[in-house]
């Protein structure tokens, strides 16, 4: 947990991005000024909350609006597909969060879900854990769900999934010296396939200088990138999807 100095739970949000609509601590709902205070675009729980240092459970509960979010920071519509950019700060525009560099987490299991015929395509961090369809909306339309496990630690600003209707490119790398096989993946919106080449051959050379150099092998089953149209930086180095 990031604590003030009054042993404060205190979490970053920002008030134009976010709208919050419940947040629980171990199943035990909040109540805003009693249970926690919400003033700009900071979220703090009083440390006679949260308690002592034993594990506990913050569950928040937001309501953003990606097709609306014109700074392409955290997460936004970009023609065919969602997508997130979060560095510097763009995590705290998606949900709150102790959103600095120096907070390292394991985002161990996030779960992706979307309409199945508008957003087939669905990607995270890490390597895919778990995928499959769920209850039809009211409009008969199926939805499904992917599930994505970075086993690492990274700060916010690191996090990326991808939601849309891409074409790909894929091939695989194998690392040396231990072997191990990598899919690789190469996304973008249908019509810019054909320009998706290059990008998976410079991936290949970048792995392979990489072990030349440094020793370092890639430590991931899955390696994707994702071209988008729209986008605030030139690339990002997000763990297992770029």
């Amino acid at each position: 947990t990031d604590r003030d100095d009054d042993g404060d739970l205190v979490l970053n949000g920002e008030a134009d991005a976010l709208t919050l609509l419940s947040i629980k601590l171990n199943s035990k709902e909040l109540v805003e000024g009693t249970d926690y205070v919400l003033e700009g675009d900071t979220l703090s729980i009083p440390s006679e909350v949260i308690g002592d240092d034993s594990p506990s459970q913050l569950v928040t509960k937001v309501k953003i609006e990606p097709e609306k979010n014109t700074q392409l920071s955290g997460l936004y519509k970009s023609g065919a597909m969602y997508c997130t950019q979060c560095e510097a700060i763009g995590f705290r525009r998606i949900t709150f969060y102790p959103d600095r560099p120096d907070n390292m987490a394991v985002f161990d299991k996030v779960r992706i879900e979307a309409d199945k015929t508008s957003c087939p395509v669905l990607l995270g961090n890490g390597n895919k854990i778990d995928e499959g369809d769920v209850v039809e909306n009211n409009d008969g339309r199926l939805r499904h769900y992917a599930t994505w496990s970075d086993p690492f630690p990274k700060p916010s600003y690191l996090f990326c999934i991808v939601a849309g209707n891409l074409g790909s490119i894929s091939s695989s790398y194998t690392t040396q010296p231990s072997g191990r096989k990598v899919h690789l993946e190469v996304f973008s919106e249908p019509g810019n396939v054909s320009k998706l080449g290059h990008a998976m051959e410079s991936l290949k050379k970048s792995m392979k200088w990489d072990e030349d150099t440094f020793g370092l092998e890639y430590d991931l089953d899955i390696y994707n990138i994702v071209a988008a149209n729209d986008f605030n930086a030139g690339a990002m180095e997000n763990k297992g999807l770029n």
